[in-house]
């Protein structure tokens, strides 16, 4: 069962609410989030839980988001729940359109496809060129390390430590 990450602010008993700690990021930054950076926090098993803890605590909300990551949190974590009440008290926020962004994302997939980049990267990647200024969280590496937006430019992007 995932860990919740704070309660300070929660008026729900169980409802995990990101909304509390220090704000150190610039306010005008947009904060896109992958599914990793979620899905650690939320499974104190995971590798990264400590990192993706303290980066939850310590942000400002809301953390941008599309529905595939979604999708891979619920997955990995073997329910929906938690990421309902994370969307319903505004830490979490849908900012991505696949139907408006399908032909971007298919040619990002076959750009990357030696790298088997799947579709919450690909939507997290579009999600990058259509908010500029914004920064990625992600404890994928490896990958983000390798994918560009706007076919050269490097993806801004916050790994764990």
């Amino acid at each position: 069962m995932p860990a919740p990450i704070c309660w300070a602010n929660s008026t729900a008993p169980a409802a995990p609410t990101l909304k509390c700690g220090l704000r150190w990021l610039a306010k005008s930054m947009e904060k896109i989030a992958d599914s990793g950076l979620i899905i650690a926090a939320l499974d104190k098993g995971d590798r990264y839980h400590v990192w993706a803890k303290k980066v939850l605590e310590t942000e400002t909300p809301p953390w941008l988001v599309c529905e595939s990551v979604l999708a891979e949190i619920c997955a990995s974590i073997g329910t929906a729940e938690p990421v309902l009440q994370m969307l319903q008290l505004g830490d979490l926020e849908i900012k991505f359109s696949l139907e408006e962004n399908t032909s971007e994302v298919l040619a990002l997939i076959r750009k990357y496809r030696d790298q088997r980049m799947d579709l919450a990267d690909a939507c997290v990647v579009r999600m990058s060129e259509l908010l500029e200024g914004s920064i990625v969280y992600t404890v994928d590496k490896t990958d983000f390390s390798v994918y560009r937006r706007n076919s050269r430019q490097r993806i801004p992007c916050v790994f764990p430590e």
